[in-house]
């Protein structure tokens, strides 16, 4: 590739300013045929500037005669780039950052701008990353840890400095590379061998058919992935099938499946027994489903296209358990798609809380008598987990929740659970 800078900087103005996914931008890329080192090289600076935006942008602010608003929205991703560069990595000398800069700039910008970002590049190469003085305390860690005001203050009201700090700072952490031992083809001791004789260093997790991959280039083209030996799944994603953890031969909705790890994970706790009725909401959702589940060598789904907040009559009173993974803002997957910091906001939080309240609404009924609805989100907003649960409760008092480790809503935390951030509640139908 000619010039990775140049790209990086179209996919971070892309994501910031036109609504595309960072994750989709880079796996395009990595379809293009790109020399691996550029694509490593362009993850990286597109991956960092977003994860770390507010911090970059305090940085500008605090060097700069020009109020931020003012600069260009693309000569300030150049800067935002050249001072993650600066303060983040260590392979490229500053004064080549600064180079780089003022090229792009050139392509970007006017003669203004051009000597307004080698000017305001040359001062900050000089100095050290600064700490951030603010006198509120959520706005400094906000500013910080580049996280969602909101989002900080939640947590720094209901738990605290110290939990918050803790949580901010592992959310700008790189997840682990997790995947679950497909039980249905193979053992955990076996595949744990079969992977070490490819020299795959591993890590054992709190849940036994969990383990993290510390070097995993390159295992999604072995055999043992594509003979379903394993599915590549987070921590906190597994344990949310093992908390419903459904009893062979019983029947089971998963009303929201794609792209079926859950799913899978069910039928493989049943042992392939049983029924298990998977939907989506579009053909193409159905159709990644189906294939996870032939790769894994589940035989007990059925695939079905379904819109989960329109009642299904062939569906009532049919289940022993149903799965409502909701659709969510996604505000406990910061690790791993930074994005969904700057992209979903309150007002988003609130309208998904809708929705999710909308699908348990039909979700209950197609849960027989005893039966249990376990409702999850990879969330942590109060406003889509305990407001949603206590809202369904109040309008349905035949359903009672059942304590998941004493508590209500079980909340997983990047920072203490070593997973992405997870709302699990199971709900049991007297």
């Amino acid at each position: 590739m000619k010039n990775p800078r140049e790209k990086a900087l179209q996919i971070i103005n892309d994501v910031l300013y036109k609504g595309a996914f960072l994750e989709e931008s880079l796996e395009i890329l990595k379809k293009s045929n790109i020399d691996e080192r550029d694509y490593n090289f362009i993850k990286e600076i597109t991956t960092g500037v977003i994860r770390n935006r507010t911090y970059l942008d305090y940085v500008i602010k605090i060097n700069s005669r020009v109020k931020i608003k003012r600069i260009h929205k693309i000569i300030l991703s150049i800067l935002e780039m050249a001072i993650y560069q600066m303060y983040f990595l260590d392979k490229v000398p500053d004064y080549s950052i600064v180079d780089e800069s003022v090229n792009l700039a050139k392509i970007y910008g006017n003669r203004g701008s051009i000597s307004f970002t080698n000017g305001i590049l040359r001062s900050i190469s000089k100095k050290d990353a600064p700490q951030v003085k603010i006198e509120d305390s959520i706005d400094n860690l906000s500013t910080f840890y580049s996280h969602p005001k909101f989002y900080t203050e939640y947590f720094y009201n209901n738990y605290g400095e110290e939990f918050t700090k803790k949580l901010l700072k592992a959310n700008n952490e790189m997840p682990p590379f997790t995947i679950r031992v497909n039980t249905l083809k193979t053992s955990k001791s076996d595949l744990m061998s079969n992977l070490k004789e490819l020299s795959f260093e591993i890590e054992e997790t709190v849940y036994d058919n969990a383990l993290n991959i510390l070097n995993p280039k390159g295992i999604i083209d072995t055999k043992y992935f594509d003979e379903g030996h394993f599915y590549v799944q987070d921590l906190g994603s597994i344990l949310v099938a093992s908390f419903l953890n459904p009893r062979e031969n019983s029947s089971l909705l998963d009303l929201c499946a794609a792209p079926g790890g859950k799913t899978t994970h069910l039928a493989e706790l049943m042992n392939n027994t049983g029924e298990i009725m998977a939907c989506d909401k579009s053909q193409g959702k159905i159709k990644l489903i189906q294939e996870n589940a032939k790769r894994l060598g589940v035989k007990n789904i059925e695939t079905r296209v379904n819109d989960a907040r329109v009642l299904n009559k062939d569906f009532i009173d049919k289940f022993d358990y149903v799965l409502v993974d909701a659709p969510c803002s996604g505000t406990g997957l910061y690790r791993k798609k930074p994005d969904i910091k700057w992209n979903k906001d309150l007002e988003d939080i609130k309208s998904l809380a809708e929705i999710q309240l909308e699908i348990l609404d039909k979700a209950k009924d197609y849960v027989k008598d005893g039966g249990e609805l376990l409702y999850s989100t990879c969330s942590l907003s109060k406003i889509e987990n305990e407001d949603v649960v206590n809202k369904f409760l109040e309008n349905n008092k035949n359903f009672k929740i059942k304590k998941l480790r004493d508590r209500d809503v079980l909340k997983l935390f990047p920072s203490t659970d070593g997973s992405d951030g997870f709302s699990i509640t199971l709900i049991e139908k007297n």
